[in-house]
């Protein structure tokens, strides 16, 4: 993985060591059948494999290889107790632009305890630090269910502890910042292909705390904010098939509460693998909330390892709201079924089909309905 390793410049009398890796995904996708319909100016069926960059697999393009094809390099810079980190990512589902994805400092307080500031990814899900990172998934794009919201990163300051308790490796992350997400790739999603909404997520806060012992791993996650969007150019209507610009909002909508929830166990024994991980955000004040969990399992025979998920989201009426009755909300479950194999250790070969089944309520908009997709990638880390 490493592009160079142990290179040391001599600087002032201390030595700064630099080190650095890439990674990348090819991959390519057809959708194989499901509900036909424009919805939100996407020909359908249509699957959505990364709600965060708006990667939308859909009948209406054949084969397709930009919503799970990605390529990025990161590196880093040491001087003691001193650390500079960058990454950045050009993904096909954003039309190949180049994003900064990574950019912090970091200094080193003790063995066990360090301080960062900067851009980061927000520890929301168990795979967001290497959520790009092909070779360190199971998958041929993570589970769309869970592993999808505005936010992807944050800017900001973070403490992170690591010690060793007994039998039980511990590790524990303090952060505090906030993001803009500038055309949103989410709210493409629901508001059509051509929208542009800005999303922004204040006075972040939280943490995550990780225990893994031996061939088990638990890991629990708070964090809450402000959030807020700013409509650009309107939102798509399913009706007229046109965009409705009288959505159009120039200044951000008012800054709603959230509070996020998260727990993943994890169990690699023998050859067999588990992934359970589940998420909960609340909106106090507000008329729903989200749910949504994963569930796979696996085994390793060899290079090669099959594994079955199922991952679900719903949303959950919590008042009267007329616009919140059951009816009106959304839900989704997918099961999907992937087969890996290792060409070695720093690339693989995947093979995944997916069978989404829509549950919204009969008055969502926009109801993309069910899909069938079928996925192939390359990863390799160079």
């Amino acid at each position: 993985m490493t592009l160079v390793s142990g290179l040391a410049l001599a600087a002032g009398g201390n030595a700064i060591e630099y080190s650095g890796s890439g990674f990348m995904t090819l991959g390519m996708g057809k959708i194989l059948g499901g509900t036909s319909g424009n919805v939100s100016d996407y020909e359908c069926p249509c699957f959505i494999a990364d709600y965060a960059q708006g990667g939308i697999y859909n009948a209406g393009s054949g084969l397709q290889w930009r919503p799970d094809s990605k390529i990025g390099v990161q590196g880093s810079a040491v001087m003691d107790n001193l650390s500079v980190t960058a990454q950045v990512v050009a993904r096909g589902a954003d039309k190949g632009n180049v994003g900064l994805e990574w950019l912090y400092g970091g200094y080193r307080i003790s063995d066990n305890l360090t301080v960062q500031m900067g851009r980061k990814r927000l520890p929301m899900f168990y795979y967001s630090d290497v959520q790009d990172i092909g070779v360190a998934l199971p998958w041929t794009h993570l589970p769309p269910q869970l592993y999808g919201w505005e936010a992807v990163n944050y800017n900001g300051v973070n403490l992170a502890y690591q010690d060793q308790f007994g039998d039980w490796s511990a590790s524990l992350n303090l952060l505090a910042g906030n993001e803009t997400k500038k055309e949103s790739g989410y709210w493409k999603v629901y508001n059509g292909r051509q929208n542009r909404t800005d999303a922004k997520w204040d006075h972040i806060v939280g943490g995550d705390l990780s225990l893994t012992k031996d061939w088990f791993e638990t890991r629990l996650v708070y964090i809450q904010s402000d959030t807020q969007t700013k409509n650009i150019n309107g939102t798509w209507d399913s009706m007229t098939q046109t965009y409705d610009t009288t959505l159009i909002d120039p200044s951000y909508t008012p800054a709603t509460k959230q509070k996020i929830y998260g727990l993943t166990m994890k169990t690699d024994f023998q050859d067999w693998l588990t992934h359970v991980e589940y998420i909960h955000i609340d909106r106090p004040g507000a008329s729903w909330k989200d749910y949504a969990y994963i569930a796979g399992v696996g085994y390793r025979y060899g290079d090669w390892q099959p594994m079955v998920t199922t991952s679900k989201y719903w949303g959950s009426e919590v008042t009267d709201h007329p616009d919140y009755a059951p009816g009106w909300l959304e839900g989704h479950q997918t099961v999907a079924f992937t087969l890996r194999y290792d060409l070695s250790t720093s690339s693989t070969l995947k093979a995944q089909y997916d069978f989404q089944r829509d549950q919204s309520g009969e008055f969502w908009d926009p109801n993309y309905g069910d899909s069938r997709l079928l996925t192939l990638t390359y990863d390799q880390v160079f």
